[in-house]
This record gives structure tokens, C-alpha cells and sequence, in this order.
């Protein structure tokens, strides 16, 4: 009777150790899929930042892009409305310094927009796609 209950606690101790061991085991695969979840979700965090502040930049340039379309359709009826080289033969200065004046702004407003599409993606961390 002794043998087999000593063979019982023999059992019993090694299925014991087998279980602790898994147990063990499992603990340190959670905490890796707990630590991954989180770097996840602080990822997921970061590109929702990143998207909204794309779509803020864009809807900024699409503003100016209505806005530059409103003022050339000023300007294309302007042009259509009047005959400038009858005009310019007349008073030459006149045409020249205001076409020189438009060019300018037209030349700094298209620098402007550049710089503000060059600046979207300023402060934005790319994620590489070997990850």
C-alpha cells in the first residue's frame, strides 16, 4: 500500500512541476502579447493622429484651390470682357504694371501653397513595411 501511494505523490509531484512550468511558460507569452497590444495600439494612435492631420492639411489646400479657381475665373473674365492689345498699344504702362503686379502675386501665392504642401508631412513618422 506504502508503493503506491508513494507512486501517487511521485505522480502527482511531476504533474505538479509539468504544470508549473507551463504555467510559467504561458506568463511570459502573455506579457509578450500584453507588451505587443500595447505598442499596437500606440501605433494605431499615432497614424489616426497622422491621418487627421493630413486631412486637416488637405482640406486647408482644397479651400485655397477653390479660392485660386474663383479668382482665375475673375480673371478669365476679364480677359474676355476686354481687348487688351488695343489697350496695351494705348497705355503700355498702364497693362505693364498691372500684369507684372498679378504675376507677382500669382508667383508668391504658388510659392505659399508649395510650402504648405511641402510642410504636411513634417513631424510624421513613417512606419517601414519590413516591420
Amino acid at each position: 500500500m506504502s508503493k503506491i501511494l508513494f507512486g501517487v505523490i511521485v505522480v502527482l509531484g511531476l504533474s505538479t512541476l509539468l504544470l508549473w512550468y507551463q504555467n510559467a511558460q504561458l506568463v511570459e507569452l502573455n506579457q509578450a502579447f500584453e507588451l505587443r497590444d500595447k505598442e499596437q495600439k500606440e501605433a494605431i494612435n499615432s497614424l489616426q493622429q497622422d491621418f487627421e492631420l493630413q486631412t486637416q492639411g488637405l482640406k486647408e489646400l482644397q479651400k485655397k484651390s477653390n479660392e485660386a479657381q474663383l479668382e482665375m475665373n475673375r480673371y478669365l473674365d476679364i480677359f474676355k470682357r476686354h481687348n487688351l492689345t488695343k489697350l496695351a498699344n494705348a497705355k503700355p504702362n498702364l497693362i505693364e504694371t498691372r500684369a507684372n503686379n498679378g504675376t507677382k502675386k500669382v508667383f508668391d501665392s504658388i510659392e505659399e501653397i508649395s510650402r504648405v504642401v511641402d510642410n504636411l508631412d513634417d513631424g510624421l513618422q513613417l512606419q517601414s513595411s519590413t516591420e
